[in-house]
């Protein structure tokens, strides 16, 4: 009955041709970018903080006024003391939240100090391919600008290889951050782990590594629900496959895949949802998708693991995608012109100053478009300014993005950036039943 409410809150060139850039050399970097678009997102920059501060603030208000947690979730915070807060911060999640109303979460409650920064686990909700942590970290001079790098380690301290979805900045040292680690591939989620931290403090980084022991319960991790589908679909002439769907406790994997000679790429999915017979909705978890390659890709949808409905389709209408020849976004930094972009016009304003250009996209602010770029390209296919990613400030109608652009070091000549998103769609409804 909420799911109105649920939705609002988710809610010259002659001159530069003797210039000839190589999609060769830079195609080794386009992969690496979409690989770390997650971590990106963790690190970006927001250009209108109090803005985005008071939005955040009013929909957090207006959710916990209009979602109510069940009479077993009331029971269950009265259980565990401190439970609250995580219920909190889950109950949007619906997958999460039965995670924890189905007895999913494991209370830790461990804390590690170093250099007067305090990092601390509250609790944990896992299976066996993805780790969602609840924690914070806070200094004990409160003036300090404390920024955490962290990582998800075995039991012998080698790092594990995962995706990284969640969040990193902590405004209030008395709330908890979510930080979910999904496995790229290791099999299964070891019992043992190490949750590890660097904090940089003020700029400088902390040679002390904060570390915290977890040990995970395996009477939790439960068999996860494989459909196989392999159903392909054809929107405007792309083929698009699901090959298949997986149910764990905390996600729904949908892996889909495109066919390499399709004329547009396509980014993502704009509604990908599951359904159940009674109208029940799953949708997405997290924005953006976890790239297998340029044609390949796992969509993290919410997990009915806990419902089971007797009826499940996976729906969908809209996909973000773009003809193949208009990835690359050609612009003249010096004399802030755009060279060459998608034909429909929206980038329409470039700025340089310092070591940002930044670059103005006509959007809708809910067109799901956060990542777009993470570095520029010069005309050798050589990365300007190191791999460091982007920043995103939206306007009512519109959307920013920066990217680093070292001016004096920079080579002369236009420069490239290779489009890994863009607000562009093709439509039509598809239901595909899973069972």
């Amino acid at each position: 009955m909420f799911e109105k409410e649920e939705k609002e809150l988710e809610k010259s060139r002659d001159f530069y041709n003797e210039y000839v850039f190589s999609d060769d050399q830079a195609d080794s970097a386009i992969l690496e970018g979409m690989k770390r678009g997650k971590e990106l997102k963790l690190k970006k920059r927001k250009l209108r903080p109090f803005k985005i501060l008071l939005t955040a603030s009013i929909i957090i208000i207006s959710f916990f006024t209009t979602v109510n947690v069940s009479e077993t979730m009331a029971t269950y915070m009265k259980i565990i003391p401190g439970m609250d807060k995580v219920i909190e911060f889950v109950r949007y999640d619906k997958g999460l939240l039965a995670a924890a109303e189905n007895d999913y979460i494991q209370k830790v409650n461990a804390t590690v100090e170093h250099a007067g920064i305090h990092l601390t686990i509250d609790s944990v909700i896992y299976d066996e391919k993805s780790l969602t942590l609840f924690y914070n970290y806070h200094a004990e001079n409160e003036g300090l600008h404390v920024i955490g790098d962290f990582k998800l380690l075995n039991n012998k301290g080698e790092e594990l290889s995962t995706q990284k979805h969640g969040e990193v900045w902590l405004i209030d040292k008395k709330s908890l951050l979510e930080l979910r680690f999904t496995l790229n591939e290791e099999k299964q989620l070891p019992k043992d782990l190490i949750f590890s931290s660097q904090f940089s403090i003020d700029g400088q980084v902390q040679k002390d590594v904060w570390e915290i022991p977890l040990h995970l319960d395996e009477s939790m991790f439960v068999e996860k629900k494989v459909f196989d589908l392999n159903e392909t679909v054809v929107i405007e002439g792309q083929e698009i496959t699901i090959k298949e769907v997986v149910v764990y406790p905390s996600q729904t994997d949908v892996h889909v895949s495109f066919n390499p000679q399709n004329s547009k790429q396509i980014f993502g999915f704009n509604d990908l949802r599951l359904v159940d017979e009674t109208g029940e909705v799953w949708d997405l978890r997290v924005k953006g998708n976890d790239p297998i390659n340029e044609d390949e890709f796992i969509i993290h949808l919410q997990s009915n693991y806990f419902s089971n409905p007797k009826k499940l389709n996976l729906q969908f209408s809209s996909l973000r995608a773009l003809n193949k020849d208009e990835l690359w976004l050609e612009i003249d930094p010096v004399n802030k012109k755009i060279l060459k972009a998608p034909k429909d016009g929206k980038f329409t304003e470039i700025e340089a100053w310092g070591d940002i250009i930044q670059l103005k996209l006509e959007t809708k602010t809910d067109s799901n478009v956060e990542l777009i770029f993470t570095h520029a390209i010069d005309k050798n296919g050589n990365i300007i300014g190191g791999n460091e990613g982007v920043s995103r400030s939206p306007g009512e109608d519109f959307i920013i993005y920066q990217i680093p652009y070292p001016s004096e070091n920079a080579p002369p000549g236009p420069i490239k950036l290779k489009l890994l998103d863009y607000p562009a769609a093709i439509e039509k409804e598809v239901n595909i039943k899973i069972k």
